[in-house]
């Protein structure tokens, strides 16, 4: 889809203008929302405002209405009389709403009628009012509507708008007079628009003084409806034929001469360009790292293609998704893009996004729209979700019951981001069940509405693989790996076995099915062969591909090593995951690929000996947890995580614990309603286990147990407030003078605000204006006796520096955006119950390029608790922190819930659940070698090094911008700032660079200008001015795709050469002229064709792949939910001494076939899926097994919910199947 400012339009448009060709097509086929008012409410009236909109249903767009209703007099006295407003509007409306005039007239509204239908339209009817507040007669209101606006938004977020008049007549209809002005947002007639825009906002939300703005009566809608048609409309009634004529490429061909404007042409054109793909990395803010840009290519050059980025904590999936969105986003491949990111750390998305890729992606939050330098708008459209292009959304926010249906409605997107996707996860899968969470139910349902999907998460397999392979399946597993875990899972248990055990014939087929689908990696084929030779390798490869039936017990020991590892190698997770370690990083500089330094970790444990006092009152406080735990889980199994949560922040210190139940004793007396609970509190309860909604209506039952609670509370309160020594913080203290003998900077870090604020105002007490603070509320400093706000980027300069701020204190989520990797010393001033929660905050130290090779770690525990003895007991076998431990995931996550579980027990009862606990995970310590799964990746071929051609560099914009004519008086060093600019634009000056280390240490106060700023294409469209036509050497090729892309050729009599870069573009210009021949220009528009339809092939066959992918996956598990009913039906005829049931008796191809009998929706599955009638039951099916030990009605039960798939599976697979399969 094109943008509005790629167009041409007008500034004025009349009665002797085809509007229709020349104004309204042009602007909905580039427009995803169409605001427009119009005058009384008829049927002429609603054809004339749904000129052209057909493009606009095409775009999957959204239009909004406002309509005038035409009161009579005896309306109006019938109103002050007391009749109602409502119905004597619907009255009036119903009788305006007359039988088309026309079968044209009739096509218009039908169109109308079909986006009511589809929830892409909303109308609303508005009357002025007298001073009295009573609506007018039509009479004296109808000078109020003779103005008739409009207002259009791309995806981009371009506008134009119009206002004039209309002659809305239902003789004059097709050919009414009309005439109107347009302005824009993106040049000096924005004002105007914006009072369009604004006007327009305050009818719609009845906040318009001297109006009042009613919902379009039920009634009418469905008078409406009767238009309707069966499709959606593909053209407007009255639009051209030709103009819908079979699609060809199309080119506007400018011969330019003009030497600057071709240049500033040529930039401004260059994100659309042939060949820019690597325009977004080479202008971004950042400079990755090369396994970060191997990623970012992947994601870019393969989309739509799904993908798992699982690279480990602090090595930069974060720069690898905003890399390949802004290519996306500045290309438009990708022009409605929806990211889902933890509430904790939406913020730091937003930051990223907007200071390392110039994505300025609004977030979704508290019922507005929020940009990253504070703007905020309310959403234009009664889905807000539908309401921006591109948005950044909380993942709680958008699981909940009352946000799910409407974030799905405003699909379908271009892509959708998930980060931290492991809290997706699902319930009783060890019982055989499949209960997800509501994320991952979420990301169920929005899967299918999406084109590409991109899931991070650097712990993807928390307990268990199951958990990673429902992850997996999002993303297109592909037939039997992706029909149901059971071939998954199985397929990891048998690589367990090793060559000499394995059982090929479960393992050979999965591999093959993937290898019809990424063919036999290439590196892999070449190590094999230098091996074994091409002989003895071709064996083995023909194996692995089906050529060959021959058995691997007749290859010698050699090949069965190859062919094994060729089966590792050849799996799903190896195309699906990108994943990057430490130790993999190592070796890539061990081989010269990598030149910067990895550090090396040194953690020590801490152990906290607590006063008596404090010790008391501890002991004390866990009593209490304990008890209440267990009192509020008896009453509503779930609700006891409210004291867990003040367990956890006994960790931290008493002061978190004392503030936790200060807002706890306020809502026991009833004084807050949300539990005494902040959202750190909340965020991984309510992301894995629907936290926040175990919270809702807990009614009166728990009054008792309430009043019994606050006696406790207000005695702990009260203790709390006297504790004298704090022994924590006085080790604190001890380390940080240790530490300053070696280091310059100490970071502290802590789960909770609270503790934070404790710390603080204690350390400022002895280090003074040297402290400073980042959590949620931002960057905060100490000045002139007060915590003062501050910018991250005053934060990041002054602690890099270490001589302003040598002490800062870091919240957890907040911590996302720093850059912390010129600290060496970092203090877990507390310790997440989660081992890899600690990994994260180790993650954000232990980076690529730390300016110390060692970072020192300090973990604090209080000695003698439940989690130093859990941590202790367990350093023994694992290197707490010295190395992430990525194999033993799904076991140290383990370890929170058994702290958990431990912590909340009466004291009677803790010392035997701590042994037991700790026997468990030292035995899946034991057995860790032989877990199924290990994510760490292989090495990858050096071919990740290379790197892909920009037309344009920031050293390019950076020499050519400012002394373009036009702008050259413009622009003027900054006088502060080296290798800055001061531009003055529109009545104000603006600070820009062009450099990355400048933009890094001045990103608050200076706009990094590059591709992504709408001010940079200001200043471009300034400076490339109109075309100039002639016989110039230089033809500019455009085809208007969607989305739109550009071609610039130098003409050399009968040759034409393709301009890579805008350096090769000066070159041209600065070289002796060569005439242009009709040859030339058309060798131009071959070669370009040639290079268009190889991109597009490309992406065209990514899109076929991911849909053949899901394709496979869906009738595989048909065939099996097929087999697995007629296994249940021949277990239940086993069990019946009758033979009259029907069931089938016997186990092969009649069983399948006999559940046609059904009729819906077997036979109809039967059909779709088994054609040739080869599916078979077999007694040798593992399922056979379980069905044999399941009751009489377990097996009807099951047979129900294999019924209810297949329904499902039936109408999806129906919807996939052309006509000609079918």
């Amino acid at each position: 889809m094109s943008c509005l400012r790629d167009y041409p339009f007008h500034i004025f448009y009349g009665p002797g203008d085809d509007r229709l060709h020349a104004f309204y097509l042009p602007a909905l086929e580039r427009s995803v929302a169409y605001d427009r008012s119009a005058g009384f409410f008829s049927s002429s009236a609603l054809a004339i405002a749904a000129a052209g909109i057909a493009r606009l249903i095409r775009n999957g767009g959204r239009m909004r209405l406002l309509v005038g209703a035409e009161l009579q007099p005896a309306d109006v006295e019938a109103i002050v009389a007391g009749a109602d407003l409502a119905t004597v509007v619907r009255a009036r409306l119903l009788a305006r709403l007359t039988t088309p005039e026309d079968e044209l007239m009739h096509d218009r509204l039908a169109a109308l009628a079909w986006m009511v239908h589809e929830g892409l339209l909303e109308i609303r009817v508005v009357l002025p009012c007298d001073a009295h507040g009573r609506p007018l007669p039509a009479e004296q209101a109808a000078e109020y509507f003779h103005a008739k606006e409009g207002v259009f938004t791309d995806a981009d977020g371009h506008r134009i708008a119009f206002s004039g008049s209309v002659n809305e007549s239902a003789q004059g209809w097709q050919h009414n007079y009309e005439q109107f002005a347009v302005y824009f947002s993106w040049d000096a007639t924005r004002p105007y628009l914006e009072q369009v825009v604004g006007r327009f906002e305050r009818l719609w939300t009845n906040a318009e003084p001297g109006w009042i703005s009613l919902s379009l009566p039920e009634a009418v809608r469905a008078a409406l409806l009767r238009y309707r048609p069966a499709g959606p409309p593909v053209r407007d009634p009255l639009e051209r034929t030709a103009a819908v004529a079979e699609p060809k490429v199309v080119y506007v061909v400018e011969r330019r001469d003009d030497r600057a404007a071709l240049v500033a042409s040529f930039l401004r054109d260059a994100p659309l360009l042939i060949g820019a793909d690597g325009l977004g990395v080479a202008t971004a803010a950042i400079e990755p790292w090369p396994h970060q840009l191997r990623v970012s290519r992947a994601l870019s050059e393969r989309f739509p293609q799904r993908f798992l980025l699982a690279d480990e904590v602090g090595l930069g999936k974060t720069i690898e998704v905003g890399l390949a969105l802004r290519q996306l986003v500045l290309d438009r491949r990708v022009q409605r893009a929806l990211l889902l990111v933890p509430h904790s750390v939406i913020r730091q998305w937003q930051e990223e996004l907007f200071e390392k890729f110039c994505l300025d992606v609004p977030r979704y939050e508290d019922g507005k729209f929020r940009t990253v330098r504070g703007a905020a708008w309310e959403p234009r459209t009664a889905n807000p979700f539908a309401s921006e292009p591109l948005l950044l959304v909380s993942s709680q926010l958008a699981k909940r019951r009352d946000r799910f249906e409407d974030l799905l409605a405003a699909g379908p997107w271009d892509l959708v981001v998930v980060d931290e996707a492991h809290h997706a996860r699902r319930h009783g899968f060890e019982r055989g069940l499949d209960q997800p969470n509501r994320l991952l139910a979420l990301l169920r349902a929005l899967s299918e509405r999406t084109r590409g999907l991109w899931l991070l998460s650097a712990t993807p397999m928390q307990l268990h693989p199951m958990e990673l392979w429902d992850l997996l399946v999002l993303l297109g597993l592909g037939g039997t790996w992706g029909a149901s875990p059971r071939w998954f899972l199985r397929f990891y248990e048998e690589l367990r076995r090793g060559p000499a055990e394995i059982d090929w014939s479960v393992v050979l087929p999965l591999v093959r099915e993937e290898v019809r689908v990424q063919q036999i990696d290439p590196v892999f084929a070449r190590e094999a062969e230098a091996k074994l030779g091409f002989v003895r390798w071709e064996e083995v490869r023909r194996i692995l591909t089906g050529e060959s039936e021959r058995k691997p017990s007749h290859l010698d020991e050699s090949q069965r090593q190859w062919l094994f590892a060729g089966i590792r190698r050849h799996t799903p997770l190896r195309r699906l995951m990108f994943r990057h370690t430490r130790a993999l990083l190592r070796r890539y500089a061990e081989r010269g690929l990598l030149e910067a330094r990895i550090p090396t970790r040194k953690p020590r444990p801490v152990w906290i000996e607590m006063t008596s006092a404090e010790r008391s009152l501890y002991e004390r406080i866990e009593e209490y947890i304990s008890a209440f735990y267990g009192r509020y889980e008896a009453e509503r199994p779930g609700l006891g995580f409210v004291m867990a949560i003040y367990r956890r922040r006994l960790t931290s210190s008493f002061f978190a614990v004392r503030c936790s139940l200060e807002r706890r004793l306020q809502f026991l007396r009833r004084q807050r309603p949300d539990l005494g609970l902040v959202d750190e509190d909340l965020e991984d309860e309510d992301l894995e286990q629907d936290a926040s909604e175990t919270l809702e209506d807990l009614g009166e039952s728990l009054a008792q147990a309430y009043l019994d609670e606050i006696r406790y509370v207000e005695e702990f309160v009260r203790e709390l407030a006297q504790l004298g020594e704090d022994s924590k913080f006085a080790c604190l203290l001890e380390w940080l003078r240790e530490l300053f003998g070696r280091h310059e900077t100490v970071a502290v870090f802590t789960q909770y605000t609270d503790t934070m604020d404790y710390l603080r105002d204690r350390l400022v007490a002895v280090y003074g204006r040297k402290v400073a603070c980042y959590s949620g509320r931002g960057g905060e400093r100490w000045q002139d006796g007060r915590w003062v706000p501050v910018t991250k980027e005053e934060i990041k300069n002054a602690f890099r520096e270490g001589r302003e701020v040598s002490i800062l204190l870091c919240t957890d989520a907040a911590s996302e955006g720093l850059n912390l990797q010129t600290c060496g010393a970092l203090v877990n001033y507390d310790l997440p119950w989660n081992p890899m929660r600690v990994e994260q905050r180790i993650g954000r130290f232990d980076r690529i390029g730390q300016r110390y090779s060692t970072v020192d770690i300090l973990n604090f525990f209080y000695a003698d608790s439940i989690e130093a003895e859990i941590y202790r007991r367990l350093s023994d076998r694992i290197n707490w922190f010295e190395t992430v431990v990525g194999t033993l995931q799904p076991i140290l996550s383990q370890v929170a819930s058994s702290i958990q579980h431990v912590a909340l027990q009466p004291r009677q009862r803790r010392d035997q659940v701590l042994r037991d606990e700790l026997a468990e995970i030292e035995q899946r310590l034991t057995a860790h070698e032989e877990a199924l799964l290990d994510l760490d990746a292989e090495l990858y071929d050096e071919a990740f090094l290379t790197t892909v051609g920009s037309p344009v560099s920031l050293v390019d914009l950076e020499r050519i911008v400012p002394a373009l004519p036009g702008l050259a008086e413009r622009f003027r060093p900054h006088p502060d700032i080296p290798r800055a600019w001061l531009v003055s634009w529109q009545d104000r000056l603006e600070a820009v660079t062009f450099d990355r280390d400048v933009f890094d240490r001045h990103s608050d106060t200076v706009r990094f200008l590059t591709y992504g700023d709408p001010f940079l294409a200001e200043l471009l469209d300034r400076a490339s001015g109109e075309p100039v036509e002639g016989a110039g050497r230089i033809v500019r090729l455009e085809d208007i795709g969607p989305p739109p892309r550009y071609g610039y050729y130098r003409i050399d009599g009968e040759r034409a050469v393709w301009i890579r870069s805008v350096r090769e573009l000066e070159r041209c210009l600065d070289g002796d002229p060569a005439e242009g021949t009709a040859e030339g220009f058309a060798a131009a528009e071959e070669d370009f064709k040639s290079r268009l339809d190889a991109e597009r092939g490309r992406f065209l066959e990514n899109e076929q792949r991911q849909r053949t992918l899901f394709d496979t996956q869906l009738k595989e598990r048909a065939r099996q939910v097929l087999v697995e009913a007629a296994l249940v039906e021949i277990a239940l005829s086993r069990r019946l001494a009758s033979t009259d049931h029907g069931y089938p008796l016997t186990f092969g191809q009649n069983a399948v076939r006999s559940l046609a009998r059904h009729g819906y929706p077997f036979a109809p599955l039967l059909r779709l899926v088994d054609r040739d009638g080869t599916l078979a039951t077999s007694s040798d099916d593992p399922r056979w097994e379980e069905m044999s030990r399941l009751s009489d009605e377990q097996l009807k039960h099951r047979f129900r919910s294999l019924r209810r798939e297949a329904e499902e599976l039936v109408q999806r697979i129906a919807s996939t199947v052309t006509a000609g399969e079918a």
